[in-house]
């Protein structure tokens, strides 16, 4: 993780790990693969959990367990 998710402000560009299984043309067991998925922050309230807006246009709320990392930060930010 690049950060705390409560130092995410809306309108920050983030991209979000995800781990998806491959798929294969033999018996062997299921790889799996990982992508970066591009996501915007749309609401950032106190305590709550941010909520982001994936490229795909679904909504996530960004979790203590998920991997992300900060694409580019709002100007005028203060925070580190």
């Amino acid at each position: 993780m690049a950060g705390l998710s409560s130092d995410l402000v809306v309108g920050e560009i983030i991209e979000i790990k995800y781990r998806l299984p491959q798929r294969m043309l033999d018996d062997d067991a299921p790889r799996l693969s990982d992508r970066w998925i591009m996501a915007e922050i749309i609401h950032q309230d106190g305590e709550a959990l941010p909520i982001a807006r994936l490229a795909d246009g679904q909504i996530t709320d960004i979790r203590a367990y998920m991997t992300w990392r900060r694409i580019s930060r709002m100007a005028g930010s203060s925070r580190a």
